[in-house]
């Protein structure tokens, strides 16, 4: 049975949500504050953890770190606020979040993401943690999601390294707009956010390659002229 976490300091939507998530199927523990979170991410592993930003104590960027350095590295976390604005999304996403919701929200919706991360997750924890290589100068290591490009080391978050490797896996071809939202529980504003990030990163250093827009289909991996990426 998959467990998760349920973070908010709203009674009401603690209460619904524990009903219908576990009505799915799920053991669910909740906490009303970061310290309960903090308290309860020390001592137990979740499967996915849904997290509001808004605390009355830590807030939920804070809580997001302590998840990540306590054994949650490759933890879902879903932040679920009333916080909608686009820097509140990207904040969210630059903090470790997998994905972002805003309230009001679909119980179905919330169930279905959750759904999506944890499966996603089972598949990606059940392969080869070691360093593989999707093209010649292209090294990814899964377990710290880091991808090498002609010695040139980035860290990602999880959604900006499937992202990636994928486009990667296929340098000059266009890779679909859908294949990718497939990634990131179908959620074109986080697609967008991860690509522009993406983007900045491979901008630091001109021996990286570009990612380059194909509008209204999808994106494409340029690898730098002269480039040992293959073809």
């Amino acid at each position: 049975m998959n467990k998760i976490l349920l973070i908010d300091d709203n009674l009401e939507i603690q209460d619904i949500n524990h009903e219908y998530l576990t009505s799915k199927g799920y053991q669910v523990d909740v906490a009303m504050d970061g310290g309960t979170a903090v308290a309860l991410l020390k001592t137990k592993q979740y499967d996915c953890i849904v997290l509001d930003v808004m605390l009355p104590d830590l807030d939920g960027y804070a809580v997001c770190a302590v998840a990540r350095s306590h054994g949650g590295e490759q933890t879902p976390i879903i932040f679920l606020s009333c916080l909608g604005g686009e820097d509140s999304r990207i904040k969210g996403l630059i903090a470790g979040g997998d994905d972002y919701m805003t309230k009001p929200y679909s119980l179905k919706e919330l169930a279905a993401r959750i759904h999506a991360h944890v499966r996603r997750s089972k598949v990606y924890d059940s392969t080869d943690s070691g360093v593989k290589s999707p093209a010649p100068s292209v090294m990814v290591q899964r377990e710290n999601r880091i991808v090498a490009i002609g010695g040139v080391h980035l860290i990602m978050s999880r959604a900006e390294y499937e992202i990636l490797t994928r486009l990667l896996e296929n340098p000059r071809k266009l890779v679909s707009k859908g294949e990718l939202l497939g990634l990131v529980a179908d959620e074109e504003s986080t697609l967008f956010t991860c690509v522009r990030r993406i983007r900045l990163k491979l901008a630091t250093d001109e021996t990286l390659g570009v990612i380059e827009t194909v509008f209204g289909e999808g994106y494409q991996y340029l690898p730098p002229k002269g480039g040992r990426v293959a073809p």
